[in-house]
């Protein structure tokens, strides 16, 4: 597996609230297909700052060849597993 979907979130954020369940599901679709990661935003400012994440909740496509690259496609299952599949 060598592309990775980090959802870059802060607890607070009601949008990353609402995508929660939705980002679980497209991890569970993904398996063996991408790497699905969360990351709290808030307990690591660094990281986040490192990426340029301005607000909540942010998807990047990391990729061991590239640099990182905002997902910018709808936010549901399909569309992210979809999205993972053409990599």
């Amino acid at each position: 597996m060598e592309f990775v979907l980090v959802e870059f979130f802060a607890p607070w954020c009601g949008y990353c609230q609402v995508l929660t369940p939705t980002w679980e599901r497209a991890a569970t679709v993904l398996k063996g297909v991408v790497t699905v990661a969360a990351l709290d935003a808030d307990a690591h400012k660094s990281l986040a700052q490192e990426y340029g994440i301005k607000g909540f909740p942010t998807i990047k496509v990391f990729s061991p060849r590239k640099p990182p690259v905002d997902y910018q496609g709808a936010r549901d299952v399909k569309a992210i597993a979809e999205f993972a599949y053409r990599l």
